[in-house]
């Protein structure tokens, strides 16, 4: 029995599928590639897959990471092999190996975010992003119950570059992900359009890596 951790591409309308769903669809390719998975023991066993972070709705990725635990001795590059031919069609395994890092090392994301210049040009979108004056609304927890509460997301941006990608313009940014806090490229782009007084939304948005702390790629 071994870990294994799965790199996968996620592109094109399977953006749109959620989490819940993606886990339901990674279950039914495993069973219909026969790979051997170790299932959780109690009364109601279950294979253990795990997606360790979720990626928001309509968002693309270049690597999401997700652990199985296999039991036998089916290599990494086979069952990558068996998982592409039964994965449906915008969704591929990049990547099979040993897990490197632990899930709780997952510090920030690395994003591409295509903007329309009818919706902001580079001057407005650099202004705005060094403004210090860019917040969002996000749900929290106080005292147990739900709450909305306001984030300055200046604070939280570690980087960018600002690029032009044909007509379009593209921003290169790395923001917070993981366990303790996470800051999206959709929330960015609702802080953009209540700072601009007007509605600043992504052509598309790419995951293109996950970073730990002392920003080195998560493998």
């Amino acid at each position: 029995m071994y870990d294994l951790r799965l790199f996968l591409s996620k592109k094109g309308r399977i953006k749109f599928v959620s989490h819940l769903d993606m886990f339901r669809m990674m279950q039914r390719a495993v069973r219909r590639a026969e790979i051997p998975l170790w299932y959780t023991e109690g009364f109601n066993p279950h294979p253990y897959i795990s997606f360790l972070l979720a990626l928001s709705l309509g968002v693309e990725s270049e690597g999401e990471p997700v652990d199985l635990r296999i039991v036998g001795d089916m290599s990494p590059d086979e069952i990558k092999e068996r998982l592409n031919r039964c994965l449906p069609d915008g969704l591929v395994v990049e990547a099979a190996g040993a897990p490197f890092n632990k899930s709780a090392e997952i510090a920030f994301g690395e994003y591409d975010v295509l903007y329309s210049p009818e919706d902001i040009n580079e001057a407005e979108l650099y202004n705005a992003l060094t403004s210090g004056k860019l917040s969002c609304e996000k749900s929290g927890k106080s005292g147990g119950k739900k709450i909305m509460k306001t984030v300055n997301v200046s604070e939280h941006i570690k980087s960018f570059t600002i690029e032009k990608s044909g007509e379009d313009i593209l921003l290169k940014t790395v923001l917070p992900a993981g366990s303790t806090f996470n800051l999206n490229p959709i929330q960015l782009s609702e802080a953009l359009s209540s700072y601009l007084g007007k509605e600043v939304v992504p052509v598309r948005v790419v995951r293109t890596s996950l970073l730990c702390s002392d920003m080195k790629k998560f493998s």
